[in-house]
């Protein structure tokens, strides 16, 4: 298959915002409903968390008291006047920076509504997949075909600079999304500065509304079924195993011999889609497990596969180091259980679990809760998953070698 084609493929279907290393993986937990609790019922949990303090004693009341005081007396004397919104604001700030959690964010009313609009299958913004470098830089990884940001010009491998005229150095890459996204009809200024050109560009962009599926489907050469897998979102897996019995009824028996999913440049999703995505491809073993905590309890859940309509079927997984969270417990499940070879570059490294509250006021926090472990028993949080057949794919390359590799791999299966 060509590289242009290719290409089409890869950028058709992308989310247009998703954030880096599966900013949902662990909110939606079917089967550990504690975890979800916090997302769905704020007032419940704030419940629970009140009355787990009554019962720990008095300690706990008197402390949140010196927080409450420590405001009134800087409101009423400090020669530097804050008002209160701004120092409950640094409170929570502080609070959130005490844990040490990379992942853990506070976001204001306004940012947090629209994080929370982006995950839907249909949005309003400019169709671009953004994620945050090893210098904290934010990096356009994929510019989605008929959006706004693909017809101004937008290119993979831009780096965005500002947003508005608002520079985002050192910001954190969900409030760098909250800036982009927006209601439709707006329009939004996006600086990037792009190495190809080595200088600044500005793009005035309008956003406007679009379904996003998360996953491109179909039969290419010697019956092999392509899936590239954009991101793990609710009910994900169940529209993918539809489509691909219509893909056979269609084709007739016979039609597919074998099976690559590219999961490239997803940076993850809910942890259920994720268990359900692997268990269309097995029959058995434990797919992950989870150990964390929630409502002042230790946690440990088993996510085991059922009989999966597809196991019989040789499977080849592309990975590269945009591969993360959910992605990566999807690839490490598959390689751990013996069901699929690994082709491409180390994934990305993520394997914690981060829940979001909203707060009373409309703003909210993000914070690790959990921890996943592959069935190997390892959690490649930091890490990362090694592939089997380590291919690195460079700008330079005219070819993608890493499909190339993984058309030839199942051919290998499909004749032995």
């Amino acid at each position: 298959m060509k590289k242009n084609i290719l290409i089409a493929v890869f950028t058709f279907f992308l989310a247009l915002i998703i954030l880096a290393g599966g900013f949902l993986l662990g909110i939606n937990f079917s089967q550990a409903k504690d975890y979800l609790v916090d997302f769905i019922n704020p007032a419940s949990s704030a419940a629970k968390q009140d009355a787990a303090s009554a019962s720990s004693g008095n300690s706990g009341s008197q402390a949140i008291k010196s927080i409450e005081q420590t405001i009134k007396y800087i409101l009423a004397n400090a020669i530097t006047r804050k008002t209160e919104k701004e120092l409950a604001d640094a409170a929570i700030e502080a609070m959130l920076a005490s844990l040490e959690d990379r992942y853990a964010d506070y976001f204001p009313a306004e940012e947090y509504s629209r994080i929370i609009e982006s995950y839907s299958g249909t949005m309003s913004g400019i169709g671009v997949v953004v994620t945050a470098d090893e210098e904290g830089q934010i990096l356009i990884i994929n510019v989605i075909e008929s959006t706004p940001a693909f017809e101004k010009g937008l290119v993979e491998g831009d780096i965005i600079a500002a947003v508005d005229g608002t520079e985002i150095k050192d910001m954190a890459l969900d409030q760098v999304v909250a800036l982009i996204k927006g209601p439709e009809g707006t329009d939004v200024i996006i600086t990037v500065f792009r190495p190809s050109d080595n200088k600044r560009i500005d793009f005035t962009i309008t956003r406007r509304r679009f379904y996003v599926p998360n996953f491109y489907a179909t039969v290419i050469e010697d019956s092999i079924l392509y899936i590239q897998y954009v991101d793990f979102q609710e009910s994900g897996a169940k529209k993918l195993e539809e489509k691909l019995k219509a893909i056979i009824a269609s084709n007739g028996p016979g039609a597919v011999k074998g099976i690559i999913i590219d999961l490239r440049n997803n940076l993850g999703g809910t942890l259920d889609d994720a268990v359900q995505f692997c268990d269309l491809f097995l029959d058995s073993g434990i797919i992950v497990s989870v150990r964390g905590r929630s409502n002042n309890a230790d946690k440990y859940e088993e996510f085991k596969a059922g009989r999966g309509g597809y196991t019989d079927l040789p499977l080849a997984v592309i990975i590269n180091g945009y591969s993360a969270s959910a992605a990566e417990l999807a690839a490490g499940a598959l390689k751990d259980l013996g069901r699929a070879v690994l082709i491409g570059e180390k994934s990305f490294g993520k394997g914690t679990v981060q829940i979001l509250n909203e707060l009373p006021d409309g703003s909210g926090i993000k914070y690790t809760t959990a921890r996943y472990y592959l069935p190997s028993g390892i959690t490649i949080d930091g890490t990362g998953i090694k592939p089997d057949i380590e291919i690195v794919l460079t700008p330079e390359d005219t070819e993608d070698t890493q499909f190339n590799r993984a058309v030839e791999e199942i051919k290998n299966m499909i004749n032995k």
